[in-house]
């Protein structure tokens, strides 16, 4: 009886969000684009890397090379928003006190402008870098470096907002909102979902999971109590300690569907 007051209190909670959400322009909202922190690399190239740091519209980026004499040096610059997925700025090289310096003195740090460098977002995990250090040129197809898998588990409060095509009923194409309580499990890259609807019903989905660098995937299998039958794939997938969020694409006998998911974790 606790968990259903709960389960009705948390619906009219995200009902109320989700409000609120879809009635702030796109100009006001917190994320600007797909967020392009992560550490980028070249494929078959280990040994350097480049790291954006994503606020807003603009990037900053740390790049990690080698110089003509094979020391390693790094270069940074804040890229600004070009238009569409891409982000352009000066590149500049610094010089400053030796790190065992007490106190550090940022006065004494000087900067010189090397060339630029503009970064280009082709997916959302992999993309195109171009460069100048000094008159030279370097142009690099990068993707998202993997440090560690995520856990996704656990369990979440949330809602989808999706958009209904291609349905047998041509009356159900549109837009819709559906608010849920959804348990993860994973095991491996294994991932089980359960999926209890607020308006009835559950779904239960099977897939196998897949990551680039914060980014995570999913794609597999779903049944649902109405008979719906399907696949799906989940993608551009984040959680961190207070949720979980993504989009996805997915197909049943009845519709094609595309949207976006979030949900807040579970304190219990």
């Amino acid at each position: 009886m606790q968990s259903s007051r709960l389960f009705r209190l948390c619906r009219h909670v995200f009902a109320f969000i989700f409000a609120v959400v879809s009635i702030i322009s796109p100009a006001r909202a917190t994320s600007f684009t797909t967020d392009q922190s992560d550490i980028w690399s070249a494929l078959g190239e280990d040994g350097w890397a480049i790291q954006f740091i994503q606020r807003g519209s603009a990037i900053f980026a740390t790049i990690y090379v080698y110089d003509p004499a094979t020391n390693s040096i790094w270069y940074t610059a804040t890229l600004e928003s070009a238009g569409g997925f891409t982000w352009a700025g000066d590149l500049y090289i610094s010089q400053g006190p030796w790190f065992g310096t007490i106190p550090f003195s940022s006065g004494a740090v000087h900067l010189r402008k090397v060339g630029t460098m503009t970064w280009t977002a082709s997916t959302v995990t992999t993309g195109t870098l171009t460069y100048s250090v000094d008159g030279v040129v370097v142009a690099k197809s990068l993707q998202r470096y993997l440090i560690r898998y995520d856990d996704i588990s656990g369990s979440y409060y949330g809602g989808f907002v999706y958009t209904l095509s291609g349905c047998t009923n041509p009356a159900n194409n549109g837009p819709t909102t559906e608010f849920s309580a959804i348990q993860v499990s994973q095991n491996g890259l294994n991932v089980t979902i359960h999926e209890s609807i607020a308006t009835g019903g559950s779904c239960n989905y099977l897939g196998t999971y897949s990551q680039a660098g914060q980014m995570g995937a999913l794609n597999g299998t779903f049944t649902c109590s109405n008979g719906a039958i399907g696949t799906f794939q989940a993608f551009e997938m984040q959680v961190t300690i207070s949720g979980i969020s993504g989009r996805f694409v997915g197909k049943n006998q009845f519709c094609n569907t595309s949207g976006r998911f979030g949900g807040v974790r579970s304190t219990q």
